[in-house]
């Protein structure tokens, strides 16, 4: 004898066909939201990766041959003393600019060389890991230092403006890796500054 299908029964058919249409949705939205998540943590992974690959590397190309304190040529407040051979401050024995050595320029397209930060300029790098595709973009500018009157050594009070950047030689080197995607909209970025300090040895390890 053929059973027949209860009002009941068709009832629960229907809700539980109702419940499965109303969850899959949100378990694709879900899952492509986690594997939005992964993606751009993966390309933030790559960025902070990179940049400190660039914040170990030499401050100058010139400074792959001297431990000097460089030369910029500029009338600033962090100049070296070409003719005590110390910066304002320094002391016989400490970092110099006893050779007189001239910062290099920056290029203005990477130079396939990177021993040193300034060879990183211009570079670019595309990126595919298994679910999109984003580059990897570096730049390398001069920050702009603190003026004459933004500082009082016998107060001890210092003032610097990281903010702006200059194509003129400077003291400090701002460098910049930043994430694109397919667009070329910036997913994330993140700034590095690095100081004209020289190296000094001890017991022949440079610091």
């Amino acid at each position: 004898m053929k059973k027949a299908i209860t009002l009941i029964e068709l009832i629960f058919t229907i809700v539980i066909i109702a419940a499965v249409f109303t969850t899959i949705p949100k378990i694709i939205y879900v899952s492509n939201k986690s594997l939005e998540f992964s993606r751009k943590e993966d390309a933030i992974f790559n960025m902070m990766s990179k940049m400190m690959d660039v914040s170990l590397k030499e401050y100058d190309k010139k400074n792959t041959e001297y431990d000097d304190i460089l030369l910029t040529k500029q009338n600033l407040d962090l100049e070296c003393d070409a003719t005590t051979g110390y910066r304002k401050g320094g002391f016989k024995g400490s970092r110099n600019c006893l050779n007189g050595i001239e910062e290099s320029n920056i290029p203005s397209n990477s130079s396939g060389e990177y021993d040193y930060i300034e060879g990183y300029n211009g570079y670019t790098d595309t990126l595919n890991n298994g679910h999109t595709t984003y580059t990897l973009k570096i730049d390398v500018n001069y920050s702009n230092e603190w003026s004459g009157g933004n500082y009082n050594y016998d107060n001890q009070e210092l003032s610097f403006n990281f903010d702006s950047t200059s194509d003129d030689k400077k003291n400090i080197k701002r460098v910049s890796v930043s994430v694109e995607d397919s667009s070329g909209n910036i997913i994330s970025s993140v700034s590095y500054y690095s100081a004209n300090i020289g190296h000094i040895k001890i017991n022949s390890v440079q610091w």
